[in-house]
């Protein structure tokens, strides 16, 4: 099994545990769901369809999954208008350089402003977007990345 398929398999069976303590079951009605809709006795050994039957048919009987309250990643500022071209091309940019995150751009960002650099390089001022492209320019042709 790949690890994406068993972290798939172990959120599933996370969000059946979650639901039987939700819907306050008790063993007997647990594992009666259990038999009649993946025909085991213990949610693990549920395969990929049974696991999406047990937890349809708890949602049925009034599961209501919850957003984690944290996120694994902070949500990235939104532009503002003139200056999403810019902030487009600078992600387009580090796509070029081998993926660079977006961070890699906040860094640029703080060595170029130093204190005053916003956390985001969403929130640059126009003409500091322009020299950040121009930075990552000058980069992607110093290491032989793609510029178009």
């Amino acid at each position: 099994m790949s690890k994406l398929a068993r972290d798939h398999r172990n959120s599933d069976v996370i969000k059946i545990q979650i639901a039987r303590k939700q819907l306050n079951l008790t063993d007997e009605e647990y594992q009666t769901i259990l038999q009649s809709k993946g025909g085991v006795l213990s949610s693990k050994d549920l395969d990929h369809e049974g696991r999406k039957r047990v937890l349809a048919y708890m949602e049925r009987l009034g599961f209501k999954p919850k957003a984690s309250a944290t996120s694994k990643r902070p949500a990235r500022p939104t532009p503002s208008v003139d200056a999403l071209p810019l902030v487009r091309r600078i992600r387009a940019q580090l796509i070029s350089l081998e993926r660079k995150p977006d961070e890699y751009a906040d860094g640029i960002a703080k060595q170029m402003l130093g204190a005053e650099a916003p956390q985001f390089f969403e929130w640059l001022h126009l003409r500091d977007l322009e020299r950040l492209s121009q930075i990552l320019t000058y980069q992607q042709n110093r290491t032989g990345a793609p510029t178009k």
